[in-house]
Formats: structure tokens, C-alpha cells, sequence
């Protein structure tokens, strides 16, 4: 069903490493030494999260010597762009939605009643995301 996969491409999108990823990619491609070296994760967590990314298609690799480089796919940029266009002229609305609200209130309650439930996080502040236009 389409809906889950636009689910899919958001989750993807929604982790934070994998987000923080995807921002260094949209400035230039990197080696996984870079990434990690500017996003302060470790190598296991950074390749883990790129082997991700690669799945589903919005990085790229190459060789580059004895080094695989990673890019965004292509087709990523623009989308990643209009998301930002979007986000920076409905941010406010974003967070200030009532839905959303208590979509997050009820997973925050329905996660409580199991017993080995961790305690989400909040929303934050899409000002606190880094949204590039």
C-alpha cells in the first residue's frame, strides 16, 4: 500500500542519525571517516545507518581509490528541498497542531501500559532540526 511507504521513507528520514547523515550528504558527498569525524558518532553506528540509507535507496556509493564516497541519490535534493520549502512555511502550524499532539499523547500512553516500555521523547522544535532550505 502506498501509505505505508511513505511511512517507510519517513521513518527512515525521522532517525536521527540517519537525518544528521543525510544533512552532511546534502552539502557535498563524504567518506564514512567524515561522517563520522563531523557528526561525532561512532563508525559501527554511522556505516549501520548508511547500509540503511543505501537500502532504500537515498545514498549512493563509489570508489574513490581504496574508498567508498557517499552521495544522495540524485532524485533526493529536490525532495529534500521541497520538504524544506514546505516545513519553513508551515513550521508554526507543525507544531502548534492539535492532531499531532495528541497522536504523540496517545503513543507516549500507549507505550506506558507495557511493562518494558522506554519514556519517548517530545516534540521538538522544528527550529531545533537544522531545516535547510
Amino acid at each position: 500500500m502506498l501509505v505505508e511507504l511513505y511511512k517507510e521513507f519517513f521513518r527512515a528520514l525521522s532517525n536521527r542519525t540517519r537525518f544528521a547523515i543525510v544533512q552532511k550528504l546534502r552539502e557535498r558527498p563524504h567518506y564514512v571517516g567524515e561522517l563520522v569525524e563531523k557528526l561525532g558518532f561512532e563508525q559501527s553506528r554511522v556505516s549501520h545507518n548508511l547500509g540503511c540509507l543505501l537500502n532504500c535507496g537515498f545514498v549512493q556509493w563509489e570508489w574513490q581509490g581504496k574508498n567508498k564516497v557517499y552521495r544522495l541519490h540524485s532524485d533526493l535534493p529536490p525532495i529534500l528541498a521541497a520538504i524544506n520549502r514546505h516545513i519553513l512555511r508551515y513550521g508554526p502550524a507543525l507544531e502548534s497542531c492539535a492532531v499531532l499532539d495528541g497522536e504523540a499523547r496517545a503513543c507516549v500512553e500507549d507505550r506506558r501500559s507495557r511493562p518494558a516500555a522506554r519514556t519517548p521523547r517530545s516534540r521538538k522544535s522544528l527550529r531545533t532540526i537544522g531545516v535547510r532550505s
